[in-house]
């Protein structure tokens, strides 16, 4: 399939989803209600996400996925986080894990997972593919032995992991090459990417929280579990299938995330705030808050300042993507622009969600009240690991390097 046709192609999956999101939005709002009670998404909502595909528009086509172009991607994530932000948190981890184990696993490895009737993959017999939560972060070690590592450890906010079939996480090797022959130096040492069926791990619940409470984000742990080489590979190694989406590398494939949520969540905020506003007034037969100039002002700045944050990040995005379609993987100076720009959307977000809780008074500290929900869930997104201000320091590392080679 040429480039043009196959984002004409996502483009028509886009609007197939987007259309499919608003049609369902009521469901998906109670889904919401019912996850912050659970502490997970209900089982008939995640049954909804897999008939939709949602788990797999990360997936390479190969083994049965139905890939988005990066900023299609966003288009969904942003629309259904606008509905409820625990069933797009959900989608996105799920569509996130499963394309970096299908883009880069080796082919025994992948076949495994993504083959219906394989060890790990119980349940999705409905679309044969898996569900997959977890984190990169190295969180255990993992002893080189023959076919393999011997992996112990402990990861935290694996997001969905109680409707996961498999597992992913990432572990410093002792001394070894990775799953692919040699595994980059992260600075936290080799590190090496890998899966494991659910079943080989425990599952901790302890995913009580403030914010994004429905995410069902527990830990896991393995302890000394024999993982084979093929179920592993070099975290910073290239994608071994999947064409031009996996040409983006990291932390660009990734970056097409938790920014579209926080957008989509800041502008339901957006919505609710100014519809609470008509019926809201701060003293008894004052005016109501939306016939405040002051309030106006708000209304307007935070419009603006969404709509920055959104293209300020789509630019990078896209930028990243149009480099990938051309045959290479982004330049330093690609991704670091999409990473800064991940940040600054998802904490500008934060921000205004943050300013307009003010206007609400007293009567949006309330459980009942969506408003608290809005600033408790971008509050925590602003927390995660991707989303560290490093990466700033990382751009203005980068900037005084490419100012000195200027000079010289």
């Amino acid at each position: 399939m040429s480039g043009e046709a196959a984002a004409a192609d996502g483009g028509a999956r886009r609007a197939e989803l987007v259309e499919e999101i608003r049609r369902r939005r009521k469901e998906f709002e109670a889904a919401g209600d019912r996850a912050e009670e659970l502490r997970t998404l209900p089982l008939d909502t995640v049954a909804a996400l897999r008939d939709m595909g949602l788990f797999w528009l990360k997936t390479p086509a190969e083994l049965g996925g139905t890939p988005l172009p990066p900023v299609d991607f966003c288009d969904v994530i942003e629309e259904l986080a606008y509905t409820d932000v625990s069933t797009a948190w959900a989608a996105m981890i799920g569509a996130g894990c499963c394309g970096l184990a299908g883009g880069w696993l080796p082919e025994a490895g992948a076949r495994r997972m993504f083959t219906p009737g394989t060890a790990g993959t119980a349940g999705t017999a409905d679309r044969g593919l898996p569900v997959v939560a977890g984190q990169l972060a190295p969180r255990g070690t993992g002893k080189p032995v023959d076919g393999g590592y011997v992996v112990t450890g402990r990861w935290g906010f694996s997001s969905g992991i109680l409707h996961a079939d498999w597992l992913i996480g990432a572990f410093t090797a002792e001394g070894a090459d990775g799953g692919d022959g040699g595994a980059a130096d992260t600075g936290f040492g080799a590190m090496v990417v890998f899966t494991v069926p659910k079943s080989d791990a425990e599952v901790i619940d302890n995913w009580y929280v403030a914010g994004l409470q429905g995410t069902g984000s527990l830990d896991f742990k393995v302890d000394e579990l024999f993982v084979p080489r093929e179920q592993t590979y070099s975290l910073g190694a290239a994608a071994v299938r999947g064409g031009d989406l996996f040409r983006l590398g990291m932390p660009a494939f990734v970056s097409n995330e938790v920014p579209p949520l926080c957008v989509g969540l800041a502008r339901r905020a957006l919505d609710d705030m100014t519809e609470l506003a008509t019926r809201t007034a701060r003293f008894p037969g004052g005016p109501t808050v939306s016939e405040r100039a002051v309030f106006h002002k708000e209304l307007g700045r935070a419009e603006t300042r969404v709509r920055a944050a959104r293209l300020v990040h789509r630019d990078a995005m896209q930028a990243c993507w149009e480099t990938a379609r051309a045959g290479s993987t982004p330049p330093e100076d690609q991704q670091l622009a999409v990473t800064t720009a991940s940040i600054f959307a998802v904490e500008t977000c934060a921000d205004v969600v943050t300013d307009l809780f003010r206007y609400g008074g007293g009567r949006v500290l309330a459980l009942s009240s969506p408003i608290q929900r809005h600033l408790r869930n971008v509050l925590a997104a602003r927390q995660h690991l991707a989303l560290s201000e490093e990466n700033y320091e990382a751009a203005g590392r980068y900037l005084i390097r490419s100012s000195a080679s200027r000079q010289a």
